[in-house]
């Protein structure tokens, strides 16, 4: 025994064995803990079969979905996937071009446009964003009300109810889905005709002619584009038509909207409010990376007779892209899971349809795991994404 008592102590003086010794006894409680889960687990039904039954709410903004109250849970629920992705998709654009515009304006001589950037980000980056959703909500609904609403001519309606702008929608030729197939085809074609004769003009420095008028790539791709829409549009005998918004009083005086497409003030403040939001932190992203590059790139470029927007554009951005593209990504991921605090406001996305369909079937976990799959799948979606084009600009020699 005392043998054994020896052994054992000299084995313990390793610090090699201390550590496993160490990592058994964090494994066995993380063992007997995902046991004890798993027990609790077992009494619960987890399926989602539920989701087969009929949703019995209505959704207040759907959008390619026809859906209704009659309609099954995973109508209900995909209804507010496509809502957060929207939402998440338009604010996306937008911030990166807002985050772009301010951090360039935050370098620029002109006092008054780095004072405006200035202020931009100090106010809105320091104010939490939930106060800013709420902010915005507010000031949609101060609009007039829809008995007073202010219209511009026949084509915008603005009141508290929303805003009303003209809106294309599919006419009775049945040719729509062919018109967006031909669209899609004209701007796939653009896009290759554009880059062959960039490329032809970089290599060869021969311009494409047309008339005798030199067109760069990009010019002539958006006129191909242009010609291709133009004659489909009326080939098709015209497959979309414009959509105006009205405004009218029913035979009891009840004033009522219609037409056009409703940009309604729950969409409107959480799309403001994550525009600005997130766009305060772009705004950091670029100008950071733009301080980073050497001050021989601008002097270089200015040197040579480029215009400070030529350096700004030419020389300066696409070299900032391979710093800004890594936290550029983190703040899609952020705005993506930040969406979801539309649900203090009452718009239907991915969360509140959620919650909803807890609330009437009584079984919250599995339904919080699948939120938590859907937000997982959005974020590796953008991340792959993100990852590809990164990949491409700190592809050596581009």
């Amino acid at each position: 025994m005392n043998l054994f008592i020896d052994k054992l102590s000299k084995w313990s003086r390793s610090q090699r064995n201390r550590n496993l010794i160490y990592q058994i006894i964090f494994l066995l409680f993380i063992g007997l803990f995902v046991n004890y889960l798993i027990a609790k687990a077992s009494l619960l039904e987890l399926t989602l079969n539920h989701f087969n039954s009929r949703a019995g709410f209505g959704i207040s903004h759907t959008f390619l979905i026809d859906y209704s109250s009659n309609n099954d849970r995973w109508s209900a629920y995909f209804t507010g996937v496509i809502n957060t992705i929207r939402v998440c998709l338009v604010a996306i654009v937008i911030a990166t071009l807002i985050g772009t515009l301010m951090g360039v304006a935050r370098l620029s001589k002109n006092i008054l446009f780095s004072t405006i950037a200035f202020l931009y980000v100090e106010i809105l980056r320091n104010t939490p964003l939930l106060i800013q959703i709420i902010f915005w909500q507010i000031i949609f609904l101060k609009l007039p009300r829809i008995s007073e609403a202010l219209t511009l001519g026949s084509t915008v309606v603005i009141s508290n109810r929303g805003i009303l702008l003209p809106y294309a929608k599919a006419s009775e030729t049945n040719s729509s889905n062919i018109f967006l197939y031909i669209i899609l085809l004209a701007i796939i074609l653009a896009f290759c005709i554009s880059y062959y004769l960039n490329k032809r003009e970089d290599i060869d420095g021969m311009k494409f002619k047309l008339f005798n008028i030199n067109l760069n790539g990009n010019l002539t791709g958006t006129l191909i584009f242009l010609i291709i829409s133009v004659f489909a549009y009326y080939i098709l005998q015209k497959p979309y038509i414009i959509d105006l918004p009205s405004l009218y009083q029913n035979s009891k005086g009840t004033f009522l909207q219609s037409g056009g497409f409703e940009f309604s003030p729950e969409f409107g403040a959480i799309l403001f409010a994550l525009v600005i939001y997130t766009g305060t932190f772009i705004t950091e992203i670029v100008r950071g990376s733009i301080q980073s590059l050497p001050k021989g790139q601008t002097e270089a470029a200015l040197s040579l007779g480029l215009s400070n927007y030529q350096t700004m554009t030419v020389i300066l951005l696409p070299q900032a892209l391979r710093s800004i593209i890594p936290p550029l990504t983190n703040q899609f991921l952020n705005l993506t899971k930040n969406s979801s605090l539309a649900v203090v406001i009452a718009y239907p996305e991915l969360f509140m349809v959620s919650r909803t369909i807890m609330n009437n079937s009584g079984r919250a976990l599995p339904v919080f795991f699948l939120i938590l799959f859907t937000y997982l799948s959005l974020s590796l979606f953008i991340s792959v994404f993100m990852n590809l084009i990164n990949r491409r600009v700190t592809r050596i020699g581009t």
